[in-house]
Formats: structure tokens, sequence, C-alpha cells
């Protein structure tokens, strides 16, 4: 009995339609699933365990760009930033497009201080997103740390521009006006800042120390306290309270030693 040749391509056929409307995540099912799984304990900051997963993972699907990506994200989170930087650069291989993974290198690299890379990679994930808000950020941070003011600042005054709730981008600006000596573009972003976010202590603190080396006493005290009312646990107490004593004081303050007081946790 003869096989007929309509069958045989209607079934060649249907085989082939079937391979090509199978989802990756079925053809490697077993890859999938322990990304699924590693992914779910990244999230609980079970990081180690991730880590075992995403590699579990790879060794089922070395072309798996979604498992090096997670475990980029699972190393930095521990610290390991160097192996962090060999996860996302595999990463990067596979999806060289990719903002998020562009991102990722560029802070790892910001992090490694190795600063030329990481704007290098931020610049990339800025080229294929130009509205990546949070790479600008980074990309303006780097700059600065490379003594490239000029740089940081445009990056930032234009974040503040475009995204006027930012607050990090006010934050950062508001810090390098003091360092620069700019003292009431200083006090004037940071007021800005504590209209758009009156709950951001920093703003407070950074007014303080901007009146104090402006020698404007009593409004270096007003801030500072209202510092003080806000965050009294601050690290920074007992230096804001030994500076106000200062002030307060008919003897000359000590000079600069409010400086110490930018340097410190919130």
């Amino acid at each position: 009995m003869g096989i007929s040749t309509r069958n045989f391509n209607e079934n060649n056929m249907n085989r082939l339609i079937n391979k090509i409307e199978t989802p990756e995540k079925i053809l490697n099912a077993p890859a999938y699933d322990h990304c699924v799984k590693a992914d779910a304990l990244r999230i609980k900051n079970y990081l180690w365990e991730s880590i075992d997963e995403y590699l579990k993972a790879l060794a089922y699907d070395d072309s798996n760009y979604e498992a090096y990506k997670g475990m980029g994200l699972s190393y930095k989170q521990i610290g390991y930033i160097e192996s962090a930087i060999e996860s996302f650069e595999k990463a990067k291989k596979l999806r060289p497009f990719d903002k998020a993974i562009r991102y990722e290198l560029g802070y790892c690299y910001y992090q490694a201080s190795k600063l030329s890379k990481s704007q290098k990679e931020l610049h990339k994930a800025i080229k294929i997103d130009p509205n990546y808000i949070e790479a600008q950020f980074q990309l303006a941070v780097v700059h600065e740390l490379s003594n490239e003011i000029d740089m940081s600042m445009k990056i930032y005054q234009k974040i503040i521009e475009e995204r006027p709730s930012y607050i990090a981008a006010y934050n950062n600006l508001g810090s390098l006006y003091i360092r620069l000596g700019m003292l009431t573009a200083a006090v004037e972003i940071f007021k800005e800042l504590i209209r758009i976010n009156p709950d951001f202590v920093r703003a407070y603190l950074g007014i303080a120390v901007a009146y104090d080396k402006m020698n404007a006493k009593s409004e270096a005290i007003r801030f500072y306290r209202k510092y003080m009312e806000i965050k009294p646990n601050s690290v920074n107490i007992p230096y804001v309270l030994e500076r106000i004593g200062e002030l307060k004081s008919e003897k000359k303050p000590v000079q600069n030693s409010h400086l110490k007081l930018v340097v410190q946790n919130v």
C-alpha cells in the first residue's frame, strides 16, 4: 500500500508549526523552572540560594540571558561586584540592546571604581532609551566622581527640568553647589526640594550647612534645629548640637568644623 504524499507533507507541516509555536520556556522547561525559582528566592533575599538556582538553569541552557542577569543582581546585592560584572557581561553578549543590563553594568563598574567603563555602559543605556532617568542620574554621579563637574551639573539640572519630582537630583546638585561654594544656589535648590517633599530631612541639613558657611548664624541654627526635630535619632545629632553651641557662643566658632556634617549619613 503506497504512502500518500499529501498526508506526509501535511504531517511534516503540522510538526513544523508545533515546533514554531512551542514557547521557548517549554522547550527549555528545566532551565525556565530553575530561573523562576531563582527569581523568587532573590526577591525574598535568599541570595546565595538564588545564585545556586541560576547556575542550575544555566547548566540546562547556557544561552539564558535572564539567568545571567538575575545572577548579576544577586551578586550585586551581596556585594560581590566583580562576580556581578562577570554575570552582566555574559548577559550583555546575549542581549546587547537590553538597557537594564547596560545600566547594571554601569552601576557595578562605578562601584568597582572603573569610571570610564561605567560611563560607556551608562551612555549606551541612555542611547537605547533617551528617557532612562536612572541611567542619566547615575551618569551624573560618575561624572562628579570623575571631577567632571560641569557635565555632572548639567545632567542634574536637565533631570530636574524634565523630571521635577526626581528628588535625588536636587539633593546631589545642592550638595555639589556647597562643595563649589555656590551657597545661595545650594539654599535655593534645597528649599525647592523641601517644597516638593517637606519630609526629605537631608534638605534641612543642606540648608543649615550652606547658611553656616555663609556665616548666617541665626538661619543656620534655625535649620539645624528643624533637622533635629524631624530626625532626632540621626547619627548627625551630636555634631549638630556641638555646632549650634559654637554658633551661639561669643567665642569665634571653630573654622569649618561643620563640614564633617556633609559626609555623615542622615
